[in-house]
């Protein structure tokens, strides 16, 4: 007899290999349809978690995608993109003289005395408006500039359709009332809530301050700068910082949505809350491939041992078990995909919250699988190396 090659047994010169582990796995159909299920149940768990975690943080940072921008000025006082900071809009303006910047545009928001009534039930909501002057294209879809026009008319709001379902339904031509005053709906969007606002209405900034007169025109939320074809990013951001005073901070808009993530991770107990989610779902799926594994094992003992006597040393037990428990994986991986999908449709249908189910974050769950099966047949494959020929014949 050869020496055993990969985990698989060859006798003869020229004779054909035996998958051992893929035999240990489907010798028994009922007991591999519940070794996956089982091990797709922990991956599940993994994507739900990293669901919930990547909901967060591409929620939080959905408005800032929403915009057309190169760079992004807001207040130094900003700690994230819901705290109440403004700046001045001379800012704004000195940075319009900038050589590069092809144009700049304030945002205003309230998000305070920003009441609107539900007209299904008369119940009053506060949402998110976000106001700009309805010229400007200060978003990335030309469609939603072309819609944003129709803001011009005095008291015109437009409706966020994905706003959560408790706070109404508002179609075009509908009016209702905002901050005690009828306003007339235009149009609807899509932008959806995040966790801190349930809904967001878009108007032009004339319109937002005649609802809310604690607002001025001078102090801005947000500042959009949007920056000739040809001119470095790199270049006007360094000499807009060197010209800025201290009250101001200037970045790429890149660089605010990985800092806006990047502060609800460390600054909000949610973050911590789904990481460690994800952790426990992969201790979870450690002990279920250990005990799938470790029951096979115990189960074939004299088949191990036999295998022993024949020449497999230990390192080929080793091989054996964990192409095993990576088969596990793979096999629990693609249903557990499966079922994420619908889970993550029906996620964003309940909350509102966009889950999505990108290529990257695929790609780092099946990493936590295979990691979290070779674990489980590091752990397992000891009572295979302990078994002693002698003792069982």
């Amino acid at each position: 007899m050869m020496a055993p090659e990969n985990g698989q047994t060859r006798i003869g010169a020229g004779a054909r290999r035996t998958p051992l582990a893929w035999r240990n796995i489907v010798h028994s159909k009922v007991t591999m349809s519940i070794s996956i299920t089982a091990v797709a149940f922990a991956v599940v768990i993994m994507f739900m978690e990293m669901g919930f975690l990547n909901g967060l943080y591409d929620s939080q940072a959905g408005a800032l995608e929403f915009f057309d921008a190169d760079l992004v000025m807001v207040s130094r006082a900003l700690h994230i993109l819901n705290t109440h900071a403004t700046f001045p809009r001379s800012r704004l303006q000195q940075a319009a003289a900038i050589a590069g910047v092809k144009a700049v545009h304030p945002i205003y928001v309230e998000d305070v005395l920003s009441e609107l009534r539900n007209p299904e039930n008369g119940i009053r909501n506060i949402f998110r408006v976000i106001a700009f002057d309805p010229g400007d294209p200060v978003f990335r879809s030309r469609e939603m500039n072309l819609l944003a026009d129709r803001l011009r008319t005095p008291l015109t709001i437009l409706f966020d359709e994905k706003s959560r379902k408790f706070l109404g339904t508002l179609k075009a031509g509908m009016t209702t009332e905002l901050a005690d005053r009828l306003v007339t709906v235009a149009g609807t969007f899509d932008l959806g809530p995040d966790y801190y606002y349930d809904g967001n209405v878009l108007a032009s900034a004339d319109t937002l301050f005649t609802l809310f007169p604690n607002q001025h025109r001078s102090e801005v939320f947000l500042g959009l700068i949007q920056l000739e074809n040809r001119a470095s990013p790199d270049t006007v951001l360094r000499e807009m910082r060197t010209r800025m005073g201290p009250d101001v901070e200037v970045m790429k808009k890149s660089d605010i949505v990985s800092r806006e993530k990047a502060k609800w991770q460390k600054s909000t107990p949610a973050g911590y809350i789904f990481t460690m989610g994800v952790a426990v779902g992969f201790v979870i799926g450690v002990f279920i491939c250990y005990q799938i594994l470790y029951t096979d094992i115990s189960d074939h003992l004299p088949q191990l041992a036999t295998l022993k006597a024949l020449g497999y040393q230990n390192h080929d037990l080793v091989r054996l078990v964990v192409t095993q428990a990576a088969l596990l994986g793979v096999l629990g991986f693609f249903p557990a995909v499966v079922m994420t999908f619908g889970l993550y449709s029906m996620l964003t249908a309940i909350t509102g919250i966009i889950t999505k189910l990108t290529m990257a974050r695929v790609a780092l769950v099946f990493i936590l699988t295979l990691g979290m099966c070779l674990v489980a047949g590091l752990l397992a494959v000891r009572r295979a190396i302990a078994v002693d020929p002698a003792e069982l014949f």
